[in-house]
């Protein structure tokens, strides 16, 4: 029932974004929709309620960005997913969830034309349902926002690839209910990211890697770590045709607060998906 309902709620977002996307006001936008089978593979000490099956996943994407003025641009990121899996014990079939991300970044950037850009990142991280009480399932829990200021570079932003990277001063708290306690540290930030086409534009591959380093932390119960908290992720996508598309994801995790090696999570889907992209002119 819960999954049903998760599955709705995706879908009236995804007709909220594109109904948008399609309003003039000079926003360049993508949006896109996807309902996958996957095969999923966790490493050992992978921390979370995943479990290696195959999976049903739904999944949206909505990307925009827009200048505002000659020295002001924000550029937007959305990504939601939840999906579910099926896995066989003895005689018994278990349902358990194989994905669950909510993830919004939001990023203004002054153009001012040097080298560097100046810019303030809001980055917020969630999941729709938090089953680790068994007695009580929480929705949006834990929830982690992460405040950054710093200087970014687009390296090259056109059709085919676009590689761009920003560095900061960051703040981030979490906010876990379960534990009721509130986690902040405050520390250096790097992310860059990487997009490509192959051969034509129904394919391509995208990278991004995240790095982050609590430098001060604020509460007794709040550890810093030794070495930076890294997110590194790999996307391989693909469309056959309209609606037929295949994408391979890979993500390596590490902090060395929950493991001392890192983390890998691998997913290869084959499913349906819709993609609006749109342009829209300027005023």
């Amino acid at each position: 029932m819960r999954s049903c309902l998760l599955v709705a709620v995706l879908a009236v977002l995804l007709l909220a974004l594109t109904a948008n996307a399609a309003q003039p006001g000079g926003w360049e936008q993508e949006a896109g929709f996807e309902l996958l089978f996957n095969q999923g593979y966790y490493s050992p000490n992978w921390a979370g309620d995943e479990k290696t099956s195959g999976a049903l996943t739904a999944s949206i994407g909505h990307r925009a960005q827009r200048q505002f003025t000659g020295v002001l641009r924000l550029e937007h990121e959305l990504e939601l997913a939840f999906g579910q899996q099926l896995t066989r014990n003895s005689a018994t079939w278990t349902a358990s969830k194989s994905e669950d991300k909510l993830n919004l970044d939001e990023l203004l950037r002054f153009t001012l034309g040097l080298w560097v850009d100046p810019l303030v990142l809001v980055q917020a991280r969630s999941q729709f349902l938090d089953g680790r009480d068994p007695q009580e399932t929480q929705w949006f829990n834990p929830v982690q926002l992460l405040e950054a200021a710093g200087f970014g570079r687009k390296f090259f932003d056109d059709e085919v690839r676009t590689l761009t990277s920003e560095f900061g001063a960051a703040a981030r708290q979490v906010f876990d209910r379960l534990d009721t306690l509130t986690v902040s540290d405050a520390g250096l930030s790097w992310t860059t990211a990487y997009r490509t086409r192959f051969f034509s534009p129904n394919a391509g591959y995208a990278t991004r890697l995240a790095l982050y380093k609590p430098l001060v932390a604020f509460g007794t119960d709040t550890e810093l770590g030794t070495l930076p908290q890294a997110d590194w992720r790999h996307e391989l996508s693909a469309r056959f045709n309209k609606v037929l598309s295949g994408k391979v994801f890979a993500q390596v995790l590490f902090d060395d607060r929950v493991d001392d090696t890192p983390r890998l999570k691998q997913t290869l889907g084959l499913g349906l998906s819709l993609a609006w992209p749109a342009t829209a002119e300027q005023e």
